[in-house]
């Protein structure tokens, strides 16, 4: 219980920074939440490939939460490093399932990945390409954790949507924020959203640990 509390109040505090400052709040913050989620799942041990999975893709989403923040624009790496994470989380998620896969779901998931990429298209440039390779992978990314979910139809795989779902949206508002103009309560949304998918993902890993 007190790591979650410890977990969101380093949340908050990155958030925060991010409208009111100090700068080495907003610095020191966001990769701590992450990482606090990595010692969580560390300490209830790494024992299956599904955990260390999606330990590594914690530590590349790290990567990412760094690049993303640094003065000097380094978007496109930020954008690599959370395109291997989501990489990884689908293996993970892939490796779960149990019967034949539910072939309505992709059809969904990748319709509004079209519809999010359509949108931003006309502000795109010369990052066409990476947008669409990320937002095919995240997408992909939903989709393998969708049908862990219904082929278990077990609350770890539940998790492990839900959290896929959020972090599709965090994504999707980032994207919007960045390509169609920014927002004053995008990086909230952006921020509370990412944190809670991380969460859960990292959750549906310890139901493993624990079952």
């Amino acid at each position: 219980m007190w790591v979650w509390l410890a977990i969101s109040f380093s949340a908050l505090l990155h958030i925060n920074a991010a409208y009111k400052g100090p700068k080495w709040q907003f610095y020191f913050f966001k990769p701590l939440t992450t990482g606090l989620l990595m010692v969580t799942l560390w300490q209830h041990g790494l024992s299956h490939f599904y955990q260390q999975a999606i330990f590594v893709g914690l530590l590349c989403s790290m990567v990412g939460d760094i690049f993303l923040m640094l003065p000097r624009d380094r978007f496109v790496q930020g954008l690599g490093s959370f395109l291997v994470a989501h990489i990884i989380y689908s293996v993970a998620f892939w490796s779960q399932l149990t019967s034949s896969m539910v072939w309505w779901l992709p059809a969904m998931l990748f319709g509004g990945g079209v519809i999010v990429f359509l949108l931003l298209l006309p502000t795109l440039g010369r990052l066409v390409i990476p947008v669409a390779l990320y937002i095919g992978m995240i997408t992909q990314m939903a989709w393998a954790a969708g049908e862990f979910w219904l082929t278990t139809q077990s609350l770890m795989g539940a998790f492990a949507f839900g959290g896929a779902l959020i972090f599709m949206v965090s994504d999707s508002v980032l994207a919007i924020d960045r390509f169609r103009g920014p927002y004053h309560s995008a990086t909230a949304i952006v921020m509370t959203t990412y944190y809670l998918a991380q969460s859960l993902i990292v959750l549906s890993a310890l139901m493993m640990a624990s079952a």
